[in-house]
């Protein structure tokens, strides 16, 4: 190896080297002199206790002791090397021993890190579960000052009076975090001027959120136990909310309406008010994507929503949109309607008032240059010929239309379908596939 590699410059050496994890640096360096003395000043550093895999049952303990022991050696040799760390990256099973984790930071921190990920995993060793938190060490908080991306899972952030300083920090997202209380996670949101990108996926202390931020352009907040959110973020142009199964069956509050540049929205599995819907076209004069799934509409009143510049508008339940909804967006580029019965619902015939029901829901998208039209059986979308012959079409300057069907068995024929979609739409382009539900 050395014979091809001798004459390399170690610039180029370091972006291979980087590309690697640590583990598969160190290895390329021992295969080679020339690379041997370079591993431990490449400003990535990758650690990961399953990089080959999850050990057995029998040699865990064996295994984590070695890939302990592999990172203090790396750590110490890097330690030596006073070039900055551009990257680090710690994904390990956490069992305690904080004040080593909390060393193995605070090098990466005083080396200028930039991007820092830390992951743990809860599991068992011994038999035992260990739900031992690792609390976030407040040196990161207060000193990292050069950090411009910082990704967190299963760590505990706890209520401290300690200033937070992270100045350049643009991304933050956190997994299965543990905030003591409200007020630490403000308090972190406080310390960080510059955030940009922010995404919660799974965490908890958290009851309502209260947001400010001048710098803020997309807020994401996956499945976590909060009933309220109150965002004041000017710049904001991306706002997501995914509930879960839970929260379905519980009523939420969105406060998002200073946020006027915002362009998407997207709302899943939630108990959404009807009162968030009005004054929506003057609370955000350039929205250009709005996505609704599984709200719990059968809850709502007579619900008008207007927006000018929406050009993307995707709708998923388990059934249409009820007569109540009056939707206007005269430049709508595109609707998605998911339909979400599933494969094992009974075949049959659907009852006149879902067809009723349809045809009011897709009226509502006749100024689209392309609908979308998603079901899980062909019934869903074959209209009764009596239905056909005493209504007029819901879609009739429609230029395009797809149907996209599930696989599941269906009782009409190819004939009857497009005889359905021919009156639905005459003046479209119509295509039809097969699809899988999942």
């Amino acid at each position: 190896m050395d014979t091809y590699t001798a004459e390399l410059p170690d610039n180029f050496i370091h972006q291979v080297l980087s590309l690697l994890s640590t583990k598969h640096a160190v290895r390329a360096g021992i295969l080679s002199k020339e690379w041997g003395h370079l591993w431990s000043s490449v400003p990535v550093l990758d650690f990961d206790e399953d990089e080959d895999g999850q050990p057995s049952a029998d040699n865990r303990k064996l295994k984590r002791k070695m890939f302990i022991n592999f990172m203090r050696r790396c750590l110490k040799r890097r330690g030596k090397d006073e070039s900055n760390i551009e990257k680090f990256r710690l994904h390990m099973r956490y069992f305690g021993g904080a004040t080593i984790v909390s060393k193995w930071l605070s090098l990466a921190v005083e080396r200028n890190v930039k991007e820092l990920q830390i992951s743990f995993i809860r599991g068992r060793e011994s038999g035992v579960r260990s739900y031992r938190p690792f609390f976030l060490p407040q040196a990161i908080l207060n000193n990292a000052k050069s950090l411009t991306t910082l990704k967190l899972q299963s760590v505990t952030v706890k209520d401290s009076i300690d200033p937070i300083n992270l100045p350049s920090l643009k991304i933050l997202s956190l997994k299965q975090v543990q905030f003591r209380s409200t007020l630490s996670f403000m308090h972190l949101i406080s310390g960080c001027p510059s955030l940009e990108h922010f995404l919660l996926t799974s965490c908890t202390g958290l009851s309502d959120l209260k947001i400010l931020s001048l710098s803020l352009k997309s807020l994401e907040v996956v499945d976590c136990d909060v009933r309220g959110i109150q965002v004041e973020a000017e710049n904001l142009e991306s706002f997501k909310f995914h509930g879960n199964v839970f929260s379905r069956y519980m009523w939420h509050f969105f406060n998002i309406f200073s946020c006027q540049r915002v362009r998407s929205i997207e709302f899943s599995d939630i108990f959404l008010k009807s009162e968030w819907c009005e004054g929506f076209s003057s609370s955000f004069p350039l929205l250009e994507s709005l996505i609704l799934h599984k709200c719990n509409w059968q809850y709502w009143e007579h619900i008008k929503i207007f927006s000018q510049n929406l050009k993307r508008f995707v709708f998923s339940d388990s059934e249409p949109i009820k007569p109540f909804f009056s939707l206007n967006f005269p430049n709508l580029s595109e609707a998605r309607i998911h339909l979400l019965y599933r494969p094992a619902d009974p075949p049959g015939p659907c009852p006149w008032e879902y067809f009723y029901h349809l045809k009011k829901c897709l009226e509502n998208f006749n100024c689209s240059r392309k609908v979308i039209l998603y079901v899980t059986r062909a019934e869903l979308c074959t209209f009764p010929e009596r239905i056909r012959n005493g209504f007029t079409p819901p879609l009739p300057s429609l230029k395009h239309l797809d149907v996209e069907i599930g696989t599941s068995t269906t009782e009409v024929t190819h004939s009857a379908l497009m005889d359905s979609l021919s009156w639905m739409a005459p003046a479209s382009r119509v295509s039809i596939h097969k699809t899988t539900f999942a």
